[in-house]
């Protein structure tokens, strides 16, 4: 028997169940979701497609895993931002919008799968706009902890509020995939772009919540 395939037969089910997951992410990332077959994903992870039906019920279990895992991972990645960032406005904004293209920048690969348009197949939709929605939630807490508070005293706060993540969340992530075409451009340029772009805006709700 192979080296190679001993070492495989040694692997732990969490350890194959790791490699289907970083193959599927590769695999989606690349083509789609609706060109991706379970036998790329198998190749690309390095074992049969029988191994990937022990760990998932089908292509569309695997992607919806993925899905989640990647966007709990960003998540993860802008709340330790937030957390040890300054407690002012600028600083939270500025902290929020540096982890997550910093994100963008370590997992290109997660990031394409989870903005690129969404596939046709209803489970698969569906987990994209729960997913979405818990990110505009998690966005709007965010700029109002960055606005110091002043949107949540506006009429109709939660409106508001929802429609500044709308906006937040629709330029990072148009401007990350420009980025995606041009890596020649540092992160530190398109960080500081975006927050020129947004944060003349939020600087005067702040100050107006400060005279409050």
């Amino acid at each position: 028997m192979p080296a190679a395939e001993k070492k495989r037969h040694r692997l732990t089910p969490a350890a194959r169940r790791e490699l289907i997951l970083g193959g599927a992410m590769r695999v989606f990332a690349e083509h789609g979701y609706e060109a991706a077959s379970i036998g790329e994903i198998a190749q690309e992870a390095g074992i049969t497609p029988a191994v990937i039906y022990d760990h998932f019920s089908s292509k569309v279990a695997l992607a919806i895993e993925l899905l989640e895992r990647q966007t709990e991972e960003l998540f993860d990645t802008v709340g330790a931002a937030l957390e040890a960032a300054p407690q002012e406005p600028e600083a939270l904004i500025r902290a929020g919008i540096e982890a997550y293209f910093g994100y963008v920048e370590e997992h290109p690969s997660a990031w394409r799968m989870l903005f690129r348009d969404p596939p046709r197949d209803p489970e698969v939709t569906a987990a994209y706009a729960r997913l979405n929605a818990r990110a505009t939630q998690g966005i709007a807490a965010f700029l109002n902890a960055g606005a110091g508070g002043a949107l949540a005293e506006e009429e109709d706060s939660e409106l508001v509020l929802e429609m500044f993540a709308e906006l937040l969340k629709v330029a990072q992530n148009g401007l990350a995939s420009w980025w995606y075409e041009h890596p020649e451009v540092p992160r530190e340029e398109v960080v500081r772009r975006l927050l020129e772009f947004c944060w003349t805006g939020m600087e005067r709700i702040a100050k107006r919540g400060d005279a409050g």
